[in-house]
C-alpha cells in the first residue's frame, strides 16, 4: 500500500507529484496492467528481459548510500 502525506511546508501539488511518484516507481501499475487480460507463457527473450530489470531493481534497493 503506498500512501502520502501532506507536510505542513508543502503544496497540494507538491504532495501528489510525490505520490505519483511513489506509485509508478512501486510498479504496481505495471503489475494491475499485466493482469488484466490473460497472456500466455513467457518467451525465453521476455524471462531474460524480467531477470535483466529485476536484477537492476535489487542493485539499487541495496544500494549502500555514504
Amino acid at each position: 500500500m503506498i500512501y502520502a502525506v501532506k507536510n505542513e511546508w508543502e503544496t497540494s501539488e507538491k504532495m501528489i507529484l510525490r505520490y505519483k511518484k511513489m506509485f509508478f516507481q512501486s510498479r504496481i501499475a505495471n503489475k494491475i496492467r499485466a493482469e488484466r487480460y490473460a497472456v500466455g507463457k513467457p518467451t525465453k527473450k521476455k524471462i531474460r528481459h524480467s531477470a535483466i530489470v529485476r536484477e537492476h531493481y535489487r542493485m539499487l534497493n541495496n544500494k549502500v548510500y555514504f
